[in-house]
């Protein structure tokens, strides 16, 4: 995934176009910090949740409004019909 500096450059992360085995076949964990809510991390989230078989657990740790990314994130189809996923606030 390609970083960014500032909400200018949330558009960076491009969908490979093929989806990485490791993530499709043996990712069952996933925790996600210092989530901002940007249309890029959803973007990776949507990605992740989607492909991820096996994923077991999603935790993402957000800077604000974890309800209402949950909710958001909630909507999106997932690959493992067992995934968990929660999101907290940054203590």
């Amino acid at each position: 995934m390609a970083t960014s500096n500032g909400e200018d450059d949330q558009e960076s992360w491009e969908e490979p176009e093929f989806v990485p085995r490791c993530l499709f076949s043996y990712l069952t964990t996933c925790i996600i910090q210092d989530f901002l809510g940007w249309k890029n991390e959803f973007r990776l989230v949507e990605y992740i949740l989607r492909n991820a078989q096996n994923l077991q657990t999603m935790t993402i740790k957000c800077e604000s409004e974890p309800l209402k990314i949950e909710r958001k994130l909630s909507q999106f189809p997932k690959a493992s019909a067992t995934c968990q996923l929660s999101v907290f606030e940054n203590i």
